[in-house]
């Protein structure tokens, strides 16, 4: 079991939602540097230079929008391309990822973590048994060469939700446009069919970016930035790997990459 903060810390650092249980926030960091800060607007702009070099797979995140409590109203599945996306290591099998806020992605991901959090006591309390492991709640899609269309659409603000249990086809999402399959871990969601291969997620911890905590000072809340929308860092847990019907495991596709602001195919070859 992963090490719970003191309940001093999770509410000075301010990063726990009402279901911190579920999700838990990091302690504080502190960051020291031996030399002055570049300039921040030139420090962005080498960052974003030096990255646009780095070939970075493509990924998009899947969850059910909160549902509207007291209602029986259909659910709606959202998706979000993720700018940054990486494995943290394999014991336990964590993966990382940031998302700008606002976001109803970023929403959702911890919504779904609170309803699981909250059935999973109620269970356990009914039967009388100890709260038991959590189980996936949330979808990451690593895109395969041919599937740049389903980045572009989810890195748009405002994509629509696709709803899922209906009958009305909407012929310009790339869930009707590309071929799905229910998932087999994540009750209700779908996977992209031919999709290098999907990892079925829990939140583990989430981390405010832009909290002054995390420097250790009080200097970043006088810093230009600070007044601009920040981004929340999540670590989520693998639970398992799916792959669409007829994927071959030990003979993946080629993966799409982003290089330079486009997509590229890497060759077979270096």
């Amino acid at each position: 079991m992963l090490p719970r903060l003191s309940s001093a810390v999770r509410h000075k650092s301010g990063l726990l939602g009402p279901s911190g249980p579920a999700w838990r926030a990091l302690a504080p960091l502190r960051c020291f540097s031996s030399s002055p800060d570049q300039d921040a607007s030139r420090l962005s702009e080498s960052i974003k230079k030096l990255m646009r070099g780095s070939a970075q797979s493509v990924a998009i995140v899947s969850a059910f929008l909160p549902e509207d409590n007291g209602h029986n109203m259909p659910r709606f599945l959202h998706a979000a391309t993720l700018s940054s996306f990486t494995t943290v290591c394999l014991a336990p099998p964590l993966v990382a990822f940031s998302i700008r806020q606002p976001s109803r992605i970023a929403d959702s991901l911890r919504d779904g973590a609170a309803v699981l959090e909250n059935d999973q006591k109620a269970t356990a309390s009914s039967n009388g048994t100890r709260h038991k492991s959590k189980r996936p709640h949330f979808l990451v899609h690593l895109l395969s060469s041919h599937q740049s269309s389903i980045s572009d659409y989810f890195a748009q603000p405002g994509a629509q939700p696709y709803e899922l249990a209906s009958d009305v086809i909407q012929e310009d999402h790339p869930f009707e446009k590309h071929p799905i399959q229910p998932s087999e871990t994540v009750d209700g969601q779908v996977i992209l069919r031919e999709a290098l291969g999907t990892m079925a997620c829990s939140l583990v911890y989430q981390l405010d970016l832009t909290n002054p905590d995390l420097h250790g000072t009080t200097h970043f809340e006088m810093h230009e930035h600070a007044h601009e929308p920040g981004s929340i860092l999540f670590i989520a847990q693998i639970h398992a790997v799916e792959l669409g019907h007829g994927v071959d495991p030990e003979k993946p596709g080629r993966p799409l990459v982003y290089w330079n602001k486009q997509y590229c195919i890497p060759s077979e070859k270096s």
